[in-house]
């Protein structure tokens, strides 16, 4: 499991970092998580795929809802490849998702 550490914009990915316990290291990459919990690359913004693979989110996508009206997964199509986030309701609120799986 990998830890996550907080970056600072003059904290540059290959470089050294020292953390506040004295701790150093070089920031291997950068993943950024959104609101939403999609993991979004830090480079262009776009969502990543649980292999750490970019999802061509500005395509079309397909839903499918619940008997509740709630989203329960968002489809993305490019070609040969699909992507499909599926979502978690409890209570009816969203518990977690899935995040983008190459299928």
């Amino acid at each position: 499991m990998t830890d996550l550490v907080r970056v600072n914009s003059d904290d540059v990915v290959g470089l050294p970092v020292t953390l506040a316990d004295g701790t150093r290291f070089v920031i291997p990459a950068v993943v950024l998580i959104n609101a939403t919990g999609a993991t979004v690359d830090a480079q262009g913004g776009t969502d990543l795929d649980t292999d750490g693979n970019v999802v061509p989110t500005y395509k079309g996508h397909s839903y499918t809802y619940d008997s509740s009206g709630n989203q329960v997964t968002d489809t993305v199509v490019d070609g040969a490849n699909r992507w499909v986030k599926t979502t978690i309701y409890t209570n009816g609120q969203e518990a977690s998702n899935s995040g983008w799986v190459k299928q």
